[in-house]
């Protein structure tokens, strides 16, 4: 199973590491090299389909990507400084000092971790300043804090991990060594990768079932059964498309009732936000009640069972949620919240109809329009685009523009001529797009 690994950093950095990588037969090493951290995002993005797991040259860039979101923590890697990178800095600055340097100020290592290891091997003459450090603070104070040290006669040499520091220190002719990761840090990162790599190759290799649900569906047969296959082509229609998506197999077990067989490795949290789309649009849009259950398992059989085991524990007219079923005692509920992309629907209801005294059903229509202009990506409306999201009339699209212009939840943004002859139609925007997206479009 050949793993692909990505390789972030400086080139120097990058260059010590592959040196290590060779060792490592069936695994690939793609370098991606900066010059400043803010590149990160563009460079992690371009591997991001190929790649399988990250190992930074350090802590800094790690914690970057991480507080960035570019790569989840399971993901990433790097080479740790602790143990092995350290002592071996110690045993190089005694043999290039040429005698015993007792007294070292360092700031990476904290100093309750740099007393432990003082204390485990009995090296408690050595005297440590530890300087605190973290991923925000100004290199120009830390650089200031070992050389006044060192101008106090209270240290003899300093350790840092910070290039930009160790450069500066090197210009104020301070003794300074530069802590990296040893060939066992990264021996061990590579290793510690490769594993995880593998054993997510195989997790997404497990069977997955998506099983759908119409929670409603007897109510509406028994209203109208024409009214109900139209609906159920809707559905099958929109689960088909997710099928394909997916690279997986639809059936149809009942009315109502259908499954999608696919693998683990196919499903990411876009899918799964997608499924709770789908809920909240058929309920706005159609009035109709559906829900999502994701079973995982070793086999088809088991992964069935766990799908079969979610949808009997799914109710109708509740807030929608997501059902994921790996055992039966391992089932996790996803809602609206668990992704901030979503709207929450339920939410957003309670504030629309207390501030714009709105009934269900404009307070309804605010959220079909806004669950539209989010998923089309649109900031501004006609009432062609009502018409087409609710499947109505232009005239009724109209009537229910004006209605909420009159409530004051849009307003007129522009105009624009959609025929040669004829008045312009307005363009609307929402007047609050806060209230709605969290932020400005």
């Amino acid at each position: 199973m050949l793993v692909t690994i990505g390789v972030v950093g400086p080139a120097e950095s990058v260059n010590k590491i592959l040196s290590v990588a060779e060792e490592f037969p069936n695994t690939k090493w793609i370098p991606f090299i900066y010059e400043t951290v803010t590149e990160l995002p563009d460079l992690i993005e371009q591997g991001r389909p190929i790649v399988d797991q990250w190992l930074f040259s350090g802590m800094m860039n790690h914690m970057y990507a991480l507080q960035h979101g570019l790569v989840k923590e399971e993901q990433a890697n790097f080479p740790y400084l602790h143990g092995s990178s350290f002592f071996g800095k110690l045993l190089e600055i005694q043999a290039n000092e040429g005698k015993i340097i007792q007294s070292v100020s360092i700031d990476y290592i904290t100093a309750e971790e740099v007393q432990k290891v003082l204390s485990f091997y009995d090296l408690n003459y050595l005297n440590f300043h530890a300087i605190p450090f973290s991923f925000y603070e100004d290199r120009k104070q830390i650089t200031r804090q070992h050389e006044k040290l060192y101008k106090d006669q209270k240290i003899e040499v300093a350790i840092t991990a910070i290039k930009e520091v160790y450069d500066h220190l090197k210009e104020a002719n301070v003794p300074v060594y530069r802590l990296t990761p040893s060939y066992i840090a990264i021996k061990l990162s590579i290793e510690l990768l490769i594993k995880k790599a593998q054993s997510k190759r195989f997790e997404n290799l497990q069977m997955a079932v998506i099983g759908c649900q119409v929670l409603n569906a007897h109510e509406t047969i028994e209203k109208s059964i024409f009214e109900w296959k139209h609906q159920d082509l809707l559905v099958k229609k929109h689960l088909l498309t997710l099928t394909q998506k997916l690279n997986g197999s639809f059936v149809e077990i009942a009315d109502g009732l259908y499954s999608i067989y696919t693998t683990k490795g196919e499903i990411d949290e876009e899918i799964e936000s997608s499924l709770l789309t789908s809920i909240e649009t058929f309920k706005l849009n159609d009035q109709l009640d559906i829900g999502f259950t994701i079973g995982y398992g070793q086999t088809v059989l088991e992964a069935e069972q766990h799908v079969r085991h979610g949808l009997s524990q799914l109710k109708a007219d509740e807030e929608p949620y997501l059902l994921i079923v790996k055992t039966k005692k391992d089932i996790t509920q996803k809602a609206q919240s668990d992704y901030a992309s979503m709207l929450n629907t339920s939410e957003l209801r309670t504030i629309l109809q207390e501030r714009f005294q709105l009934t269900d059903g404009n307070a309804r229509d605010v959220l079909r329009l806004a669950f539209n202009c989010q998923r089309y990506n649109k900031q501004e409306f006609t009432a062609d685009d009502v018409a087409q999201w609710f499947t109505n009339t232009k005239r009724n699209a109209r009537r229910i523009l004006l209605e909420l212009q009159q409530a004051g939840i849009i307003e007129i943004y522009d105009k624009t001529q959609t025929t040669p002859r004829g008045r312009p139609s307005n363009v609307y925007r929402f007047s609050d797009q806060e209230l709605l997206f969290g932020k400005e479009k």
